[in-house]
């Protein structure tokens, strides 16, 4: 019974670590508030670090990833394609797709999983020129976005994702400080949990004797605030990207119960992301047209609060590059 409470455990963590990480996946930068314009686009490659050696319980306190087990115990080491594509004057289409890859150790075993787990569909509009508000230092914009399973295992474990699709509305609001070459952007949204798991799929398994997987409950999820802001600096005529990053995942329902045999799957939690950016367009400073819009970046987190949730170090290396269509 131990064996299989401690296997039930893990699989609760490795679960909430799937739900922050789609919450928390690069995206680019000034992008949230603004739309592209029709025939754009923009997109990121991006290759990210995820390691931990501490957990927080579901009352806030910080306690070891494994209880017992010193240094780090999870990394997540996954790639993350993000892009936003200019479909009408005032509308965008963006789109994320993960390919996990999750580490774990615990006393006896290592564990790892390798899938693309959960993408995101979604369409942002921009809603200052619908109130007739012309172009201007200021935006508004409006994101639906749909979580949608890839048709992965759910209950391994590891997990790359939670299984169940779920819908996202978020409004964020941009300004630009030109001519001081920076901008500011903040954003809040809602997630809501659907109880729709037919996108993912299941594995029969003995829990306590197939150590990499655990008893499918679909359980149902809390749903979730979501919170962003970002300050950029951008000098050298953009060629340099300087940003102050936060992020914060929020359960509606505070979590009351921790992970257990009794709770395996964290349903709810909370988690606070704080961190800082770079990056570099080093075409723009040698005036290469084709090449000036290809960049490099690295963004990095800590988690100084959370409840239910990993007390991780997250960092993002990743190229980008912005097409914009000639105009005629």
């Amino acid at each position: 019974m131990k064996a299989s409470a401690h296997r039930f455990a893990l699989a609760g963590l490795f679960v909430a670590v799937g739900l922050l990480g789609i919450a928390l996946s690069p995206r680019g930068a000034a992008a949230q508030a603004w739309t592209m314009p029709r025939g754009a686009s923009y997109t990121k490659l991006s290759y990210g670090m995820s390691t931990a050696g501490f957990q927080y319980t579901f009352d806030g306190r910080r306690t070891d990833f494994i209880d017992g087990l010193p240094g780090d115990t999870f990394k997540d080491r996954s790639l993350y394609l993000y892009s936003e594509i200019g479909l009408f004057k005032n509308a965008t289409l963006v789109l994320n797709v993960p390919y996990k890859r999750i580490f774990v150790r615990d006393h006896a075993f290592r564990f790892r999983v390798f899938a693309f787990g959960t993408a995101q569909v979604g369409l942002r509009v921009g809603l200052l020129p619908l109130l007739g508000i012309g172009p201007s230092a200021h935006a508004l914009s409006i994101t639906g976005t749909l979580g949608l399973p890839t048709g992965y295992t759910r209950n391994y474990a590891p997990s790359v994702g939670a299984g169940q699709m779920d819908g996202q509305l978020a409004l964020s609001y941009g300004i630009s400080m030109w001519p001081f070459p920076g901008y500011a952007q903040v954003g809040a949204g809602v997630r809501y949990r659907s109880s729709i798991f037919s996108l993912s799929g299941v594995t029969v398994c003995q829990p306590g004797n197939d150590i990499d997987c655990i008893a499918d409950r679909k359980p149902t999820y809390g749903s979730e605030m979501l919170y962003s802001g970002e300050i950029g600096f951008t000098p050298l005529r953009g060629a340099l990207l300087i940003q102050a990053l936060a992020g914060a995942i929020w359960s509606i329902d505070a979590p009351t119960v921790g992970f257990s045999a009794l709770n395996p799957i964290p349903t709810h939690q909370r988690a606070l992301k704080i961190g800082a950016g770079f990056g570099i367009y080093p075409f723009r400073l040698l005036n290469v047209p084709f090449l000036a819009p290809l960049g490099v970046s690295a963004q990095y987190y800590r988690t100084p609060y959370g409840q239910n949730t990993i007390d991780s170090r997250d960092l993002f290396l990743g190229f980008d590059y912005r097409f914009t269509a000639s105009k005629k």
